[in-house]
């Protein structure tokens, strides 16, 4: 499901843009009025005139409808897609006319149910000063079904639109308001509910088609579903005008369900008008396409029938109960607070393949409030609930209470005069002085936290040798295994994975005691969970534990902010002087960005020479190559770092490295090309030959590897299987750490049998925490947060470079601008550029607490906000 925001334009715009709604091809609009507001018919057929007026804003005396009516930039309508997937479009396109009528019903009755959802949940108006309250108001949409895509070429040469069943929901941006005033709807909510809207129309439509005998199967994200009998290579070659779409997002190194902003924007900016396929209707032209493809069309839709059934209720019922007892803790899996657009976009999901309605969803979202499964914690800024649930509330409550417990657990602590002397030694500033003192104070728990670059781990040395010299034994800890490496060689000390000293303690092995001290780097990126096991077991122990961490970079990927909670009962010693950049001005830069003063920042890059502007993702890759291979060239013996936010992206930039590597030699002999997973748990492919960089992305004890441990290449091998004929085996030797390695990829593979292993040119910035390189090349695109540039432009000492693909920045501003506006070929100055992309790099994504959401709504003032129960009926008539 897709939904597109448009700008107001021209009225004289609308005007012919309502004509596209309108057209002859398609079947005639009808109104989505339940509440009659504005007179409104529910159901009945949509008239040009009384769309193009309402569309407008105006009443039947032509008199403005809104009682503030004279902004210019007031948004008309906006026009929510639910469109099918391409495989029910299919069974639609070539079925007989009695199951083109039930399809085309079912299709309809999928999108009332979501919008009935959609009135109840999403649609407020607000009243009152600063639009602080909010009303419960009646939706009124027209709702255009259409049937196919725009043109587009097919693999086999054919232009044509594809069969695509979709339904346009024009959902006015005005509504009538208890008072009898009329006023706008309040877009953000409407908008923040589309993914929601997505996942119960999913479910409806899955069931309405299991209704009428078809099967499903392939359900993916959100409730995505296809019809069983259905090949996927069909799917695709009708799907040529979504290939152009992947293709432009390919080229910038992403996907729709990644960048749905940027999808929509191609999408528009490479729209062409419809077209009548000349004398022949689309149906001849689809029947002859299909049949060149050996589609036997006659007969298509109703031998996929027979791939149907219809659902035992009672094996849908126990399927949805086991979705729904595991829901709550795949919510808090990567938050710990949530919406109440989240519960429902989660229960939808779970009905898809089940064979159940989704006029479920709403009992099932108050049945999981109603048994406790999810809790409602507080209302956000404008009064809507938030969620989470009673094992996370009491996680995050005990994370702070234990902290303070620690904090309040004194013991002898290390003497503070032979520190001083170890840390003038070593050159620590005072800020470094400091921190030390406070990391070894007689409190059971410490917190060191500061600016990327300014010294946290130089400021433990001496704390770990004076803690050493006291007879206590020191551990250290990190997220990822390179850090703990890292922390490892640089302190000597033992580290490990955090995750592995959990699952020891797991187990059973005593690891802390009264005579340990934990050093827990990165701590940032712990989540609440991992947070609360720790200093469980510290406390369980009697340890000491140290946390070194900055709040202000990435977030821990699990739930929750585990350090925040933490410092709410401890108070962290900061080091916020940065060492690490070599140049005041590019440290200066660094906490420029931090601060969100990204246009000043970006502004010192560009003064000198290092925000390099290009057109185009390619030009962006072939920059940063170029740019690394000259770098290489006039210093060999430095370390480099090219980052990129996706692992799409970081593929892109890798694959081009390793061309060049090859065009000089150092990469060469036999390749071998196999199945890999990107660490976020994407397919791809790599190929290796002699020569290559590759970086391990799991743990092997038998090859002594970590994740994220890297190696060269010396030799790949093929052999068949002597034991499985026909199945080739693959043997890669490489160095890794010093030692000559081998191994078989499958080895190394997940559940899917693909190798986790990946090259080594390039990192993710969230990869990148923790590393000090001398240069480093940054892929600086709209995906990037505050949180991201700050971490990416940290990493080195001597010089870091930042390139931007303009045309990126310039479909994200051409999709914000009216759609009259919307077209290819605007110049666009570089100064809007460079002031878009620094409010996209100011936007700062902090996950929220349970406690501090909990605390907010101790504070709010009561009754401030209006908001109806939710398990009303909507009464349109007062």
């Amino acid at each position: 499901m897709v939904a597109t925001w448009n700008p107001a334009a021209a009225s004289s715009y609308y005007l012919r843009g309502a004509e596209y709604y309108l057209g002859a091809v398609e079947p005639v609009g009808r109104w989505y009025a339940p509440g009659a507001d504005f007179g409104l018919v529910d159901g009945a057929e949509v008239e040009p005139l009384t769309f193009e007026r309402l569309y407008a804003g105006r009443g039947v005396d032509g008199q403005t409808l809104l009682s503030q009516s004279g902004r210019a930039d007031r948004v008309p309508a906006f026009d929510v897609t639910f469109s099918a997937p391409r495989s029910v479009a299919l069974a639609w396109a070539f079925a007989g006319l009695d199951l083109k009528a039930a399809i085309e019903a079912a299709q309809e009755r999928a999108v009332r149910a979501v919008l009935t959802t959609i009135e109840r949940e999403a649609i407020w108006a607000r009243r009152g000063k600063g639009g602080l309250t909010l009303e419960p108001v009646a939706l009124s949409a027209a709702q255009f079904q259409h049937g196919e895509s725009r043109p587009a070429e097919h693999e086999d040469g054919r232009i044509f639109g594809d069969p695509n069943l979709h339904t346009h929901t024009v959902v006015l941006n005005l509504a009538t308001r208890a008072d009898g005033s009329v006023g706008a709807i309040h877009s953000k909510i409407l908008r923040d509910w589309k993914m929601a809207a997505g996942a119960q129309y999913h479910a409806a439509l899955a069931h309405e088609m299991e209704t009428l005998g078809f099967a499903i199967d392939r359900v993916g994200y959100n409730g995505t579903f296809e019809l069983a009998g259905v090949s996927d290579v069909l799917i695709r070659y009708f799907s040529a005008r979504r290939k152009e779409i992947e293709d432009e997002l390919a080229e910038h190194q992403t996907t729709s369900r990644s960048a749905a902003a940027l999808a929509s924007a191609i999408t528009r900016a490479t729209r062409e008008a419809k077209s009548d396929s000349g004398t022949r209707s689309r149906e001849e032209v689809w029947a002859e396409a299909a049949a060149a493809q050996g589609v036997a069309v006659e007969t298509f839709a109703e031998n996929l029938r027979q791939h149907g059934r219809q659902p035992e209720s009672q094996l849908g019922e126990r399927l949805l109960a086991e979705r729904l007892a595991v829901l709550p803790r795949e919510l808090t899996e990567t938050r710990s607070v949530f919406e109440r657009r989240d519960l429902f976009r989660a229960v939808s999901a779970a009905l898809v393949g089940t064979g159940l309605p989704a006029e479920r969803v709403s009992n099932e979202v108050e049945r999981l409030l109603h048994d406790g499964a999810v809790v409602e914690i507080g209302r956000d800024p404008i009064g809507l609930p938030r969620y989470s649930t009673a094992e996370m509330v009491a996680v995050e409550r005990q994370i702070v209470e234990i902290a303070r417990d620690l904090a309040a657990d004194t013991r002898k602590g290390i003497n503070r005069d032979a520190l001083i002397v170890r840390c003038n030694d070593a050159g620590l500033s005072l800020e470094q002085r400091s921190a030390a003192i406070t990391a070894t104070g007689p409190q059971a728990i410490a917190i060191i936290e500061g600016a990327p670059g300014s010294g946290k781990t130089t400021t433990l040395a001496p704390v770990v040798a004076a803690y050493r010299e006291a007879g206590c034994r020191v551990l250290g800890a990190a997220t990822a295994w390179r850090i703990a490496r890292m922390l490892q060689n640089d302190l000597g000390i033992e580290a490990r994975a955090t995750a592995s000293w959990l699952e020891k303690a797991r187990r059973g092995h005593e690891i802390l005691d009264r005579n340990t001290v934990l050093i827990v780097d990165e701590a940032g990126l712990l989540s609440s969970r991992d947070m609360h096991a720790i200093l469980s077991e510290v406390q369980r122990a009697g340890a000491k534990l140290i946390l070194i961490g900055d709040r202000g970079q990435l977030q821990a990927i699990g739930a929750g902010p585990g350090l925040d909670l933490v410092s709410r009962a401890v108070e962290a010693a900061r080091v916020e002087t940065i060492v690490r950049q070599h140049d005041a001005w590019a440290r200066e830069a660094v906490r420029d960005f931090g601060a969100g003063e990204t246009g000043r920042a970006l502004e010192a890059f560009a003064e000198r020479g290092l925000l390099v502007e290009v057109r185009g993702a390619r030009a962006a890759i072939t920059a940063i190559a170029d740019r690394w291979e000259a770098a290489q060239d006039a210093d060999p013996t430095a370390s480099n770092l090219l980052l990129a936010k996706t692992n799409a992206q970081v593929a892109a930039i890798s694959r081009e490295v390793r061309g060049r590597l090859k065009d000089r030699g150092l990469i060469h002999g036999p390749e071998i090309e196999f199945a890999t997973v990107t660490p976020s748990g994407h397919g791809s492919q790599i190929t290796l030959a002699r020569g290559d960089h590759i970086r391990f992305l799991v743990r092997s004890d038998e090859l002594g590897v970590v994740n994220g441990s890297v190696g060269i290449v010396t030799r790949v091998m093929e052999q068949v299987d002597p034991d499985a004929p026909g199945e080739r085996r693959i043997k890669v030797e490489a160095v890794t750490g010093g030692r000559l390695v081998t191994f078989d990829p499958t080895a190394l593979a997940d559940d899917k049998g693909r190798a986790r292993l990946g090259w080594a040119y390039s990192s993710s910035i969230y990869g990148s925490q923790g590393l000090t390189v001398d240069r480093a090349l940054v892929l600086v695109d709209p995906a990037l947060d505050r949180h991201d540039i700050y971490v990416a432009a940290s990493r080195a000492r001597d010089k870091t470079t930042l390139v931007v693909d303009t045309s990126a920045i310039d479909r994200h501003i051409l999709a914000e601008r009216p759609l009259d506006r919307q077209v290819t070929g605007i110049e666009l100055s570089a100064s809007e550029r460079r002031d878009w992309l620094a409010g996209r790099l100011s936007r700062s994504n902090i996950k929220l607490s349970t406690v501090a959401v909990i605390e907010a709504g101790g504070e709010q003032a009561k009754g401030r906000i209006r908001l109806a129960s939710r398990s009303r009926e909507l009464d349109h008539g007062l």
